[in-house]
């Protein structure tokens, strides 16, 4: 009977130890009992942190993911145990979303790997803002024509913690989108005009200022001028920008030689002007963007026909009937005799009045007097003009400008 109840007992045992490992497997990996956890780390394995003996560092804005290291669970088989991560203080430096951190801003802080709710292990993370020290701008290419490209980079320096330094992201901007276009960190010149590429990081702002241009395909100038002494001229560049239709850059003049003032045979000004001075040659460079162009300018002496009598002065008396007059100009070279015109207001054409040798020529002047009747017209105000010829071989002078002299007959 003893045997029979022994054996009893191990059948027994056959039978109730195979169950009892059977459901423990069962209940372990279908999670019905939490496994035993061991060598549970707080780690950080993305985003942009500093690792220090007692603390994790994080900047400010910061989102980095948290894992609970290469933990090991007893028994091996058993489902994963639902640990999640929890802050331990209510000071809003951090916050946590699943396995997600959000460092909001400076101070310390403490994280740590939860099961159901007991606390299992904890990490100090510490969350900083680094002043930025200095902001560099620079652009990969030129931009100066209208059409230029080019990629912006930054270099920012930071006070402390200068791992940091490349997750700083700086914000490019520009003062005049019509002129210089940005696309995240590439800009484009589209417009004519000045604008100023601006970046922003940290509280640190650079600023590239920018003068666009439109590109020159043709310049074109007249190849030369011809003229006289005395006489004046404007060069007229036509100027075809490339794309067609914008507004090309200032023109500029300059001369092609160095000479003293007094030994130009001709002068230009800025807007192009010239005005012929003595006999000789000047050679104007003509300038618009990346394009040049020369004009020749050749001074000859001034012909009589092209000439006039000038600074003409006079002073005059009424003396009953006769209006005398004194009268003075400058003598021209090449000239035989001044023919001087008059007419009254009531008369219908001029004629001579008095011809003047050159001869009378005293210091470059020539000085005479003349009498001219007084109008027998109704009208008591009274007048005259009178103008002057220089009379040479061949040709004669331009007329002077006109003298006109108001008398009252009494």
């Amino acid at each position: 009977m003893k045997d029979f109840n022994k054996n009893k007992k191990i059948i027994l045992l056959i039978i109730i130890i195979p169950l009892l490992l059977v459901g423990q497997y069962f209940m372990f990996s279908k999670g019905i009992i939490s496994p035993l956890v061991k060598g549970v780390e707080i780690k950080i394995i993305g985003g942009n942190y500093i690792k220090d003996l007692d603390k994790y560092i994080v900047k400010q804005g910061d989102e980095v993911e948290i894992s609970a290291g290469n933990y090991v669970k007893i028994p091996g088989y058993a489902k994963d145990p639902e640990l999640w991560f929890n802050v331990l203080d209510d000071t809003g430096i951090a916050e946590i979303k699943g396995n997600k951190m959000k460092a909001l801003k400076e101070g310390y802080t403490s994280v740590a790997v939860m099961k159901g709710s007991r606390l299992i292990k904890k990490a100090m993370i510490k969350i900083v803002n680094p002043d930025v020290e200095s902001l560099d701008l620079d652009l990969s290419d030129s931009l100066k024509y209208v059409g230029d490209k080019a990629t912006i980079t930054s270099s920012v320096a930071i006070s402390n913690y200068k791992k940091f330094e490349d997750t700083y992201k700086t914000k490019y901007l520009s003062s005049d989108e019509s002129v210089i276009k940005i696309d995240g960190d590439n800009a484009m010149a589209v417009g004519v005009g000045s604008a100023t590429i601006s970046g922003e990081c940290g509280g640190k702002t650079v600023e590239i200022p920018l003068k666009i241009e439109a590109k020159i395909a043709k310049l074109e100038v007249p190849k030369e001028f011809v003229l006289e002494e005395g006489q004046t001229a404007t060069i007229k560049p036509k100027v075809t920008t490339s794309p067609k239709g914008l507004k090309p850059p200032k023109v500029e003049y300059k001369y092609s030689t160095k000479k003293k003032k007094d030994e130009r045979a001709a002068y230009v000004s800025d807007g192009g002007q010239i005005s012929a001075v003595r006999e000789g040659t000047e050679n104007i460079v003509v300038s618009c963007g990346q394009k040049n162009a020369t004009v020749k300018i050749t001074v000859k002496k001034r012909s009589i026909k092209n000439s006039s009598i000038k600074n003409i002065n006079y002073s005059y008396n009424v003396e009953e009937n006769k209006i005398k007059i004194e009268i003075s100009w400058d003598s021209l070279d090449g000239i035989k005799n001044y023919d001087i015109y008059f007419k009254n207001y009531d008369d219908e054409g001029y004629e001579v009045l008095k011809s003047i040798p050159q001869t009378e020529e005293k210091e470059g002047k020539i000085n005479t007097n003349i009498e001219v009747e007084s109008s027998d017209g109704e009208n008591d105000e009274k007048g005259l003009e009178i103008y002057i010829v220089g009379v040479g071989e061949k040709e004669s002078t331009k007329p002077s400008e006109k003298i006109t002299i108001k008398y009252n007959k009494n």
